[in-house]
């Protein structure tokens, strides 16, 4: 199965695969042993979750310096969250 392209906001599934992915990825910076993300994940592969776009989210959640020069849409929206609380 391919990774998704980019998450339209109207789009259920691509959001929910955002949302499990920038969970994925924070664990995963967390360093969460690579076999209890797995087990969480329910996959042998949770990098199929982790896309960029997850990333450049939890970049914005979390305040991190994009890895990008240019911020991303997501680390953008992220920030928003962020800052207003939801």
């Amino acid at each position: 199965m391919a990774a998704p392209g980019p998450v339209r906001p109207d789009d259920a599934l691509a959001h929910n695969h955002l949302l499990v992915g920038t969970l994925a990825a924070y664990l995963q910076r967390q360093d969460l042993d690579a076999d209890l993300l797995r087990r969480y994940l329910q996959s042998p592969d949770p990098d199929r979750y982790i896309t960029r776009e997850a990333v450049e989210h939890l970049d914005g959640l979390t305040d991190a310096e994009p890895e990008e020069a240019a911020e991303a849409v997501w680390t953008a929206i992220g920030r928003r969250i962020a800052r207003d609380g939801g």
